[in-house]
């Protein structure tokens, strides 16, 4: 049974698959910091730092000098990332239990708060965006990436059980009060607010099976598959079939998958 807090959960396969999504999406992260800026001795905020694969990263390109805070709604994968930072050491990573919509945000300010997959987890928007606005100094940057077209995923040219596995995975983070395509709405709450919008990138995915991004699809299929079984929403006979194109597709050197598209947004606080 999936972490109640956590809608994909925070067992064992969860958390490899974490982080193995992390090495695929590593040099779009690292690029995304580059293009921001994010230099030696700056400080960094991390919103939802889950086992804290990209805060670590960051500790690393901020140094010693600078500070990463990390920030994440589950403890067990704060213990995790604790565990990772004191193995280096990083004396500059703080990783700390924190409830976005609930807690009282640190008072402190950051050069720069990155934020991936966690608005669209959340069921009101208003407590990140304020909480946003008290930590990220005046001038400070905003860098978000969030889904912008869920309905871009699937394996192609034959994957109709995995077309309703992406329109099932959608279904349960509405019904989670999650929005799935939040980075839609995200520029125009942000410029409401006095953000200047200085940079929209779209950061497409595909590739196939042996491809690391086919590979990734094809573990969140084997891995969420459980928990939409638990949440009535996908059944064993659609894993079966799911389980029949990925077989079709790995035999056919020209089938491949497409990944929900990212939108790399990133605004500058006035």
């Amino acid at each position: 049974m999936a972490d109640s807090s956590y809608l994909l959960g925070t067992h064992t396969e969860e958390l490899e698959r974490l982080g193995f999504q992390h090495q695929l999406w590593l040099p779009s992260a690292q690029e995304a910091w580059q293009r921001a800026g994010i230099t030696a001795g700056a400080r960094v905020l991390d919103v939802g730092a889950g086992p804290g694969f990209a805060a670590i990263e960051l500790a690393r390109a901020v140094g010693p000098k600078g500070r990463v805070l990390g920030l994440e709604l589950n403890k067990s994968y704060v213990a995790a990332g604790q565990a990772m930072a004191r193995s280096e050491p990083l004396p500059q990573l703080e990783l700390r239990q924190h409830n976005l919509l609930r807690d009282p945000w640190p008072v402190e300010w950051f050069d720069l708060a990155w934020c991936r997959w966690v608005a669209m987890f959340l069921s009101d928007l208003d407590p990140l965006l304020d909480g946003l606005e008290q930590c990220v100094r005046s001038g400070g940057q905003l860098l978000l990436h969030e889904y912008v077209h869920w309905d871009s995923f699937g394996l192609h040219p034959c994957g109709q059980a995995i077309a309703r596995f992406g329109q099932a995975c959608q279904r349960s983070f509405r019904e989670a009060g999650g929005d799935p395509d939040v980075n839609r709405r995200l520029p125009s709450l942000l410029a409401a607010r006095g953000w200047r919008i200085e940079e929209l990138r779209p950061l497409p995915v595909a590739g196939n099976g042996q491809a690391m991004a086919g590979q990734w699809m094809q573990r969140f299929v084997e891995v969420y598959g459980v928990r939409l079984q638990e949440l009535g929403l996908w059944s064993s006979r659609d894993t079966a079939e799911a389980h029949r194109e990925i077989a079709a597709a790995a035999a056919d050197p020209g089938s491949f998958w497409v990944g929900p598209t990212v939108l790399e947004l990133r605004a500058r606080r006035n």
